[in-house]
C-alpha cells in the first residue's frame, strides 16, 4: 500500500509540474494584460507561501525511503538522462519561443496570447492520462512533441487556428513523455533523485535558450532588412504622387527592432496615413496590407529555424529512448506516431497555399512597369525612377537599396561599405557610374572634381 501511495504521489507531482510549466506562459500573459508586468512577480509570493505551508503540514508525516544504488545498465540510464535533456530543450520551443512569436512577432496582447496557448496545458493534462508502460509513453510522447514543434515552423501569416493542431500534438506528447521519463525510466525514489531530475530538465532548458535565442535574434534582424527593402519596393511601385512617396520615407526606414517589429511597423504606417490625400487612401491601404503581411511572413520565417531545431531535438530524444529502452511499440503506438508525423507535411502544405505572393525585388537592369500617375508630376516621377534603376544597375545593387541609402544615414553607410560608393555624394555617384560604364571618362571626371 505504501508503495502504491508513493507511486501515486510521484505521478501527481509530475503531473502538477507539467501543468505548472505549461500554464505559466498563459497565466503570465493574463496577469500582464490585466494589471502590469510586475504582477507576474507579485503573484508568485502568495503562491510560494501557500506551497511552503502545505509542505510544512505534510512533511511531518513523510519519511524518505533509503536511497538505493542503481544496478544493471548505467549506459541506459545515461541515454535516458540525455533524452530528458533533449526533450526539455525541445519543449522550450513551444513554451518560450511560441509565446515570443505571438506577443513580439504577431503583436498579440498578452491576454490574447494567453488564450491561444491555453490549449497546451489542457492537452498536456490529457497526455498524462494516456496508459501504457513508461518506455512506450516516453517514446511516443517525444515523437508527438517533435511533430508538434516542427509543425510550428510552417505557419501561414498570423493564423491562430493553424497553431491549434501543433499545440495539441505537442501538449499531449509533453504530458505523456515527461512523467514517463522522470520517475518512470529514471529513478525518483528520494529527494536526491528528484533534485537530479530537476537539474537535468533545467539543463535542457538552459542549453536550448543559449542555442535558440541567438538563432531567432539573427533571423529577426535579417527579416527586418528584407521587409525594409520590400516596403520600399511597394512605395516606389505604388500609384501615388511623388510628394506622398517622399512623406512615406519614414515608413520605409522604420526601426523594426527585434522586440516588437510588427508594432513598430503599424505605428509607422499609422503616422504615414495622416499625410496621404483622401483620394489616394485606397492605394495606401493596399500598401499597408502588403507591408504588414510581408513582415509577418518574414517573422514566421525567422522563427522557423528555431522550431525546426527544437522539433529535431525531440525526435533525437525519441531515438535515444528507443535505443536505451528497446521498447517494442504496439500497433496503436505506431499509428499515433504516424498520425503525428503526418501533421507536419499537412501543415506545411496548408501554409504554402495560404502564403501571400512575396514582394518582388526586380532587377534594375531590366525594363519594368512605371507608376504612370499622369500629369507633369507623374512624368517627372517616372523619369526619376528610370534614372534610379540605371544608377542601381551600374552600381550592382537593387533600386530599393539605393533609394533607402538616399534617405537614411545608416543605410547610406552600409551601402558605401557594400558597394564602395557614397550615395550621399552626387559627384561620387556620378564618377563611379561613369567609371564602370567607361573607365576613361570616370578617371577624367575624378581629376576634374579633385585636381
Amino acid at each position: 500500500a505504501a508503495g502504491r501511495d508513493r507511486t501515486s504521489g510521484r505521478r501527481l507531482w509530475t503531473a502538477v509540474a507539467i501543468l505548472g510549466a505549461a500554464i505559466g506562459p498563459a497565466l503570465g500573459g493574463a496577469l500582464t494584460e490585466l494589471f502590469d508586468w510586475r504582477a507576474i512577480f507579485l503573484a508568485q509570493v502568495p503562491v510560494v507561501a501557500a506551497a511552503a505551508l502545505i509542505c510544512r503540514r505534510t512533511a511531518s508525516g513523510w519519511a524518505p525511503r533509503p536511497e538505493r544504488t542503481t544496478k544493471g545498465k548505467p549506459l541506459s540510464l545515461s541515454a535516458r538522462a540525455i533524452s530528458l535533456v533533449l526533450l526539455s530543450a525541445a519543449l522550450t520551443g513551444v513554451l518560450f519561443l511560441f509565446v515570443l512569436l505571438l506577443v513580439s512577432g504577431w503583436a498579440l496582447s498578452p491576454l490574447e496570447a494567453a488564450a491561444v496557448v491555453s490549449i497546451l496545458p489542457l492537452a498536456a493534462f490529457l497526455g498524462t492520462r494516456v496508459p501504457g508502460d513508461p518506455g512506450t509513453r516516453a517514446t511516443v510522447g517525444s515523437t508527438l512533441v517533435g511533430a508538434g514543434v516542427l509543425s510550428l515552423a510552417f505557419l501561414p501569416l498570423d493564423a491562430v487556428t493553424m497553431t491549434i493542431a501543433p499545440q495539441l500534438v505537442a501538449g499531449v506528447g509533453m504530458g505523456m513523455a515527461l512523467p514517463a521519463i522522470a520517475g518512470g525510466l529514471l529513478p525518483e525514489r528520494s529527494p536526491t533523485d528528484a533534485a537530479l531530475l530537476l537539474s537535468v530538465r533545467h539543463l535542457g532548458v538552459t542549453l536550448a535558450l543559449a542555442m535558440l535565442a541567438p538563432v531567432a535574434a539573427a533571423q529577426l534582424d535579417g527579416a527586418a532588412e528584407r521587409v525594409r527593402e520590400g516596403g520600399t519596393a511597394l512605395i516606389l511601385d505604388a500609384r501615388l504622387p511623388p510628394a506622398d512617396k517622399l512623406e512615406l520615407a519614414g515608413v520605409a526606414t522604420a526601426d523594426l527592432d527585434a522586440i516588437a517589429p510588427r508594432a513598430a511597423l503599424r505605428e509607422s504606417l499609422a503616422h504615414g496615413r495622416q499625410t496621404i490625400d483622401p483620394a489616394d487612401r485606397d492605394e495606401y491601404e493596399r500598401i499597408e496590407g502588403r507591408a504588414d503581411e510581408t513582415l509577418v511572413v518574414a517573422i514566421n520565417d525567422a522563427f522557423a529555424p528555431a522550431f525546426l531545431i527544437s522539433g529535431a531535438l525531440a525526435l533525437l530524444a525519441a531515438g535515444a529512448l528507443v535505443t536505451s529502452t528497446r521498447v517494442k511499440l504496439a500497433p496503436a503506438a505506431v499509428a499515433a506516431c504516424l498520425i503525428a508525423a503526418a501533421v507536419v507535411p499537412t501543415q506545411a502544405a496548408i501554409a504554402a497555399l495560404a502564403e501571400p505572393e512575396p514582394v518582388a525585388i526586380a532587377d534594375p537592369c531590366d525594363d519594368r512597369r512605371l507608376p504612370a500617375t499622369g500629369g507633369l508630376d507623374g512624368l517627372l516621377q517616372d523619369g526619376a525612377l528610370a534614372l534610379l534603376d540605371k544608377a542601381a544597375c551600374h552600381l550592382g545593387s537593387s533600386r530599393e537599396q539605393l533609394a533607402l541609402a538616399l534617405v537614411d544615414e545608416h543605410e547610406a553607410d552600409r551601402y558605401e561599405d557594400e558597394h564602395g560608393v557614397d550615395p550621399r555624394s552626387a559627384s561620387d555617384l556620378l564618377s563611379t557610374i561613369l567609371e564602370r560604364q567607361s573607365p576613361p571618362l570616370g578617371r577624367l571626371l575624378d581629376e576634374l572634381l579633385d585636381p
